[in-house]
């Protein structure tokens, strides 16, 4: 019988293995195999969670809105003025938790203003913690102030080509 090498080497080191061939048969010379040292292996990427559809984002949407619409409380001072203003106040969502509330466009009334943003930090996530969960979403409430006793139908026009806007942005929107 006759031994025949292989050696395989990995950056600086060399590992070297025997083998012994039948007799009768020619031992071919050592085989080298070089292997780069960096060599990586592509794992399989997780499996996506499965994507919310956009009439389910828009009603979990609808569901915070009114968490916040119900946190909003006006100072009293807005209440013995006549007063009206928009206010649209953007955030992330995630999991109960609400994130970078932050004005996006003022209503001219910094009491008005404060008030919006408070009810968006203050409004009760955990009512809503069943529904989509492990997927941030972005918003935009808009929400219009008006204790004049006129109904201001401009307003709402407004508020709701803003909000179509908004899920256009998102991909939910016709």
């Amino acid at each position: 019988m006759k031994r025949a090498a292989l050696i395989l080497c990995l950056a600086p080191f060399c590992l070297v293995a025997y083998a012994d061939s039948p007799a009768g048969t020619t031992a071919a010379a050592p085989i080298v195999v070089s292997v780069p040292a960096a060599v990586s292996i592509a794992l399989p990427a997780p499996a996506p969670k499965p994507a919310h559809s956009c009439a389910e984002i828009k009603a979990f949407k609808a569901k915070l809105h009114r968490l916040i619409d119900a946190a909003l409380k006006y100072p009293q001072q807005l209440l013995e003025r006549p007063a009206t203003g928009v206010t649209s106040v953007a955030y992330d969502y995630l999991d109960g938790r609400v994130e970078d509330v932050h004005i996006t466009m003022a209503s001219g009334d910094a009491m008005l203003d404060r008030a919006a943003l408070n009810a968006v930090k203050n409004a009760d996530y955990r009512k809503v913690a069943e529904g989509i969960t492990g997927q941030t979403l972005h918003d935009v409430v808009i929400i219009v102030y008006d204790n004049t006793g006129q109904v201001d139908l401009e307003a709402q026009e407004n508020r709701t080509r803003h909000q179509q806007h908004l899920d256009k942005d998102q991909g939910c929107g016709a």
